[in-house]
């Protein structure tokens, strides 16, 4: 039996049902008007358990509706011919309907009803079939209802999987983006860096060039500068010696760096480009560098010079003639050799220097000055063999603003300069009228003064030399000047 019989036939006992289960809602008492007879009441007493049809028939099966219109026509049809029915009599309802003379028209009274027991077999086996069908209806929907859940289940399963699919084709489309952006970037970086290669490579190339050019130039230059000395000084030969020092006589070759006056900024970069020079074309031989007479000068250009002097392939040899103090006192003690006359003056000191500020300022620029005391004095006091504070000390017993200087031969015993010579050849200097040497860099004059000083006087008419200003904001002068010649900016 298919589901829309079934609902049918379910309907069909519901209908057959129902009247009992009405009539056992009524209580009624009907009364005759014959005043001769008296029929008694009647109870209509049926059992309450009767399944009760559907208040509205399957909304699946349009049917329905028809059918339960039927079942209420036959019910009626069925009660009129049930036997015992009084109102199915012709002449109870003649006499129903014919009226009584001097009384008047009533309501008519309720036909009695049959009494209907639900113990009866055929009300119990259609009570049975009606929960048979029921539940069989029951299991139809419960069927469909799991048919209609496991649907939506795979519907919901097939959007989700159709949303987890788009999300990883578009994660996947993402993925492929980034990595052709990366693979983009990553050659246009190639690119560059190619660019770049090539464009060092061009530089180098033309730098090989300009430096080829150069040697050709200068050779040339060397070539007509031979010519030039061997007309001045025919017999003038530079003597290259790995021991210049040979029975208290020095001998200075072409390899040496000038090195007067205060230390600066511009000195400094002098001396270190001539001994990248001579380092550059050969460090087999020393260089030496020659200190006439220098007040010493900037902490951060002395610096630079000795670290110049630690790095060169070549040794450097430091020459003092005539004076040397302050920062220029301690490039002569910290070289690897150090020659002097006996008479020749080296001074050590405490770092002095002009400050200028506020208050917290100058704090500031001591508290500076100190730590470039102890980086520069604490060697120089290592190699006499005492430590910073004896050293200082030492400064002023010698002397009361701390001005400690001595004689060549006594800067000797306190280890301030190696070596005391008796004479100075210089074998490197052949033409006194532009102090150029016989080789090397054609070009390179003997500028004594080549440090960025300028030569003033003042208002009073007191003649000086004017320091250029200091560069590096943390640097300080070292210098020694008790007559104030020299004078910061």
């Amino acid at each position: 039996m298919n589901y829309k019989r079934l609902t049918i036939r379910i309907f069909q006992l519901a209908a057959i049902l129902a009247p009992s289960a009405g009539i056992a809602a009524q209580s009624t008492v009907a009364t005759n008007t014959d005043s001769d007879s008296k029929q008694p009441p009647t109870a209509l007493i049926v059992n309450a358990a009767p399944a009760a049809a559907p208040s509205d028939p399957d909304p699946r099966d349009k049917a329905a509706k028809k059918v339960h219109s039927a079942q209420a026509v036959a019910q009626k049809k069925n009660n009129l011919n049930k036997p015992g029915n009084s109102a199915a009599s012709p002449t109870a309802k003649q006499k129903a309907d014919k009226p009584q003379q001097g009384v008047s028209k009533q309501r008519p009274p309720i036909p009695p009803q049959p009494v209907i027991s639900d113990d009866s077999p055929e009300t119990k086996k259609l009570q049975k079939e009606l929960a048979r069908l029921t539940l069989e209806k029951n299991l139809i929907d419960a069927r469909l209802a799991l048919e209609e859940a496991k649907r939506r289940a795979i519907y919901v399963a097939r959007n989700i999987e159709r949303q987890t699919a788009q999300n990883e084709e578009k994660s996947r489309i993402e993925s492929e983006l980034a990595l052709a952006n990366v693979r983009e970037n990553a050659a246009l970086a190639k690119k560059i860096s190619l660019a770049r290669a090539i464009e060092t490579e061009a530089k180098i190339i033309k730098m090989q060039t300009e430096n080829e050019l150069a040697k050709h130039a200068a050779a040339f230059t060397i070539f007509q500068r031979k010519q030039e000395i061997e007309k001045i000084a025919p017999n003038a030969k530079p003597l290259l010696l790995k021991e210049p020092l040979s029975d208290g006589v020095l001998y200075i070759s072409n390899r040496r760096v000038t090195f007067n006056g205060p230390v600066t900024a511009r000195s400094a970069q002098h001396v270190i480009e001539q001994l990248n020079f001579f380092n550059n074309k050969s460090s087999e031989y020393p260089i030496f560098l020659v200190i006439d007479s220098s007040p010493g000068g900037s902490v951060a250009a002395g610096f630079q010079i000795l670290k110049a002097m630690e790095s060169s392939k070549a040794p450097v040899y430091v020459v003092v003639k005539g004076f040397a103090a302050s920062m220029a006192a301690v490039i002569t003690t910290l070289a690897e050799r150090s020659y002097c006359y006996d008479n020749t003056i080296i001074l050590h000191h405490q770092m002095s220097t002009g400050l200028f500020g506020n208050m917290g300022s100058l704090e500031d620029q001591i508290k500076f000055a100190r730590q470039w005391y102890a980086r520069l004095a604490t060697p120089v006091a290592k190699k006499m063999g005492v430590d910073l504070k004896t050293f200082t000390k030492e400064m002023y017993k010698h002397n009361a603003d701390a001005d400690w200087q001595e004689f060549g031969t006594q800067a000797k015993k306190l280890k301030w300069v190696d070596n005391i010579v008796n004479k100075i050849v210089e074998t490197g200097i052949v033409d006194t009228r532009t102090h150029e040497v016989s080789t090397g860099d054609p070009h390179r004059r003997v500028h004594e003064y080549n440090n960025g000083c300028e030569a003033k006087i003042d208002a009073k008419g007191v003649p000086f030399i004017q320091l250029p200003v200091l560069e590096n904001p943390f640097d300080a002068w070292w210098i020694y000047d008790k007559r104030g010649y020299y004078r910061a900016q």
